[in-house]
């Protein structure tokens, strides 16, 4: 099974502990591939950080694996790493690899990449989800940004099928 999914919210807001508890569950640990500019996820992926473009380079034909890119506005930074993203999202279908991608606002978001995602789960985050509807053409979002900052619960979160 492949899939895109967007996790995005500010800091402290649980989106580490929503993707440990995923990954609690994937049977084969070898098929882990994370990025992990913060070192949250030792437990899971115990190797050293490396640049990005050699992290690219190792992970370029991999299949049936499970990647969390963490802070994915890092990627978008970088021309090569852009590219890089978006040709595993959109060739994840037939690679049947499953991309996380973290992003601390939905301002970061960028549309194409929005478009090539399966779920996103929004956290609480500063954005507008007027402002957030519109950027990613997407009317739903208002609501359940709505929703999710009007909550009183820390952690409280919602999925959207994109």
């Amino acid at each position: 099974m492949s899939n895109g999914i967007i996790i995005v919210g500010r800091t402290g807001t649980g989106k580490t502990t929503y993707i440990k508890e995923m990954l609690k569950k994937v049977p084969n640990k070898q098929s882990l591939f994370i990025y992990d500019v913060n070192n949250e996820y030792a437990n899971f992926f115990p190797y050293p950080l490396i640049g990005i473009d050699d992290f690219m380079e190792k992970t370029q034909f991999m299949q049936h694996g499970i990647f969390v890119l963490e802070e994915a506005t890092i990627y978008l930074n970088n021309r090569s790493s852009n590219e890089y993203l978006t040709e595993l999202m959109v060739r994840k279908r037939h690679t049947c690899n499953t991309i996380i991608l973290v992003f601390h606002s939905m301002r970061s978001v960028p549309r194409y990449i929005y478009e090539l995602s399966n779920y996103i789960t929004i956290f609480k985050t500063n954005d507008s989800g007027e402002m957030t509807a519109r950027e990613l053409k997407d009317d739903r979002l208002e609501s359940i940004m709505n929703e999710v900052k009007d909550n009183p619960d820390t952690y409280f979160y919602k999925t959207l099928k994109i």
